[in-house]
Order: C-alpha cells, then structure tokens, then sequence
C-alpha cells in the first residue's frame, strides 16, 4: 500500500487501500468525532480503520477518563458494528468503572501466552497481540513489557 497523505502527528498514514480492508478508512464510520481515539497502525504505518480497532480514554463527563478501552471486532482484527459484535478490552487499575474484577484481571507485568500472535497492530511503539485460544484478554508489548487487558463481558456505560 501506499501513503496517500502526510502522516498524522502519531506518524500514522492515511494509504491507498482496497474497499473493506483493515485500511480502507475513507469508508470508515465517523466516530473519531466523538472521543479522543488514539491512532493505531498496520506494521507497515497505515492507519487502521476505527471500526477494526479503537482505542479511546474512558469518558470525561463520568469521571472515566483514567481508564482506557480498546473496542475491537470479534475476533481481533475482524470489522464490528456495535455492541453485539464487538469486544472491549480494559485498562483500569484504578477500578473507575466500578468493576472490580476488571480492575483487578488487568496485569501491568503480565507474560505472553505461549500460543500467543502478532496481530501486526501498532501504536507509539507498542504492539498487539492475542491468544487466538483465549480472547479473554489481550497484551500490549512495550519493549520488555507486557501489559494484560481484560475483556469486559458487560461493559460498563454511563449517560
């Protein structure tokens, strides 16, 4: 694929990418709009499609914002829709979300499964893999550091 825009300030790269594939964001959904979503990437810098993978803080007007979520489609890497075909993963060792089973299934110094992948994602750095035998969790790889985020089975809203 090619650039087909300067990068954005993550260094990420809007390419030329075939309709519905993981890149084809020109046929994105509009929900960048709506939260402060973090840029994530193919191996090769082009921007991921926001409804492949997204990555946002958790809200401000309900005191979330410690947390953070990464929506993906099921399994990781698949496109969703909404709520019945995706998965949220969460980072909240503060228990903002008042779970404590999340807050508490999160592991800053976690080890990668031995069936674990390389999903190809990236983001600053940081990349994601997955256990394709376990989608109860996924791990951030930051050099030497492995960070485990849980699924929430019954995220939690606010309004």
């Amino acid at each position: 694929m090619t650039p087909s825009t300067a990068p954005t300030e993550t260094g990420a790269v809007v390419c030329d990418a075939p309709e519905g594939s993981v890149n084809d964001v020109a046929t994105e959904p509009d929900w960048r709009e709506f939260a402060e979503y973090r840029d994530w990437t193919t191996a090769d810098r082009c921007l991921l499609r926001i409804d492949v993978l997204g990555d946002r803080p958790g809200p401000e007007h309900c005191g979330f914002e410690a947390a953070r979520v990464i929506i993906t489609g099921i399994p990781v890497g698949a496109r969703y829709t909404d709520a019945s075909d995706d998965a949220e993963y969460i980072r909240d060792p503060d228990n903002v979300f008042g779970d404590p089973d999340t807050a508490a299934a999160f592991d800053p110094d976690a080890e990668l499964p031995a069936g674990a992948e390389d999903t190809g994602f990236r983001q600053d750095g940081t990349e994601l893999w997955v256990d394709p035998a376990d989608e109860s969790a996924i791990y951030l790889v930051t050099g030497t550091s492995i960070e485990s985020w849980p699924l929430d089975p019954e995220p939690a809203g606010c309004t």
